[in-house]
């Protein structure tokens, strides 16, 4: 099968670790009869994207590098030493630590594997994600140079899907892989909002019983559940000689009204 497309320049060091990554790269791509175009739309990128790491003079992320390898039939273990080992020489890479993503269980923990990600891509600047995500903005919506900045360094938790997907298509993350981000973080999300519920709910319970508590040390007993400070709530006066029910607003109650309004002669 004849390839099409502009013939690519000789890589440069091809005894070097990187040379010899986008060498088995470009081979292996060569050998399964495919086009860049072609392997761009498989993997889910850009050509550029593909060029950038069949050249040997950038280190493409190791999650590229494990999608063309699939694509293209390669070893994925000889793959990842390859490239582990350009990355090495190329740099001391000290990659953030974080869960692989079914592991992940809140915002904190989705932010460092985001932090990796770009790491992974070779720490592209502000500006450079900016210009990636604009060339796909159709599809993926906007991420300004500032939301990269702010993402990357955990200053602001994803807010959006969109916003998401626009922030790995700046770190050239493949984009069969959006889908288990995506999933990542929608289940972040609920489980964030689950915890707020019950935060809630909890500081509600506590704040019933503080109010049940007053209520009975001025003699007076509910007749129903805490409704709230500013809603009638029925109580019943404890002194035997009264018993009377009657009703009072808490936030009136703790303000300085206190005890029973009937023995007090003041039932409405």
């Amino acid at each position: 099968m004849a390839l099409t497309g502009r013939p690519m320049a000789p890589v440069p060091n091809l005894n070097s670790w990187k040379g010899r990554l986008a060498t088995a790269l470009r081979e292996g791509r060569i050998a399964r009869g495919l086009t860049r175009p072609q392997v761009a739309d498989k993997v889910g990128t850009s050509v550029g994207t593909i060029q950038r790491a069949e050249s040997g003079r950038g280190l493409p992320t190791l999650q590229m590098a494990h999608a063309i390898a699939v694509v293209c039939r390669l070893d994925g273990e000889q793959i990842e030493s390859l490239w582990r080992k350009a990355s090495q020489r190329g740099r001391k890479q000290h990659l953030t630590r974080a869960r692989p993503l079914p592991q992940i269980v809140n915002t904190a923990e989705l932010g460092l594997a985001l932090r990796r990600v770009w790491e992974m891509n070779g720490c592209p600047s502000s500006r450079e994600m900016e210009r990636r995500a604009k060339a796909r903005v159709r599809e993926f919506g906007l991420l300004s140079r500032s939301t990269a900045w702010r993402i990357r360094e955990r200053d602001q938790p994803v807010m959006s899907k969109e916003q998401l997907f626009a922030y790995l298509v700046a770190c050239e993350v493949p984009e069969p892989r959006f889908h288990l981000w995506a999933g990542t973080w929608q289940r972040v999300r609920q489980a964030e909002s689950r915890r707020n519920t019950t935060g809630d709910a909890r500081q509600w319970a506590l704040r019933a019983a503080e109010a049940e508590q007053r209520l009975r040390e001025a003699g007076l007993d509910p007749e129903e559940r805490f409704p709230g400070s500013r809603v009638p709530w029925t109580v019943r006066c404890r002194r035997r000689t009264c018993r009377k029910i009657s009703r009072i607003r808490y936030a009136d109650f703790i303000t300085g009204a206190s005890g029973c309004r009937v023995c007090a002669g003041q039932a409405a």
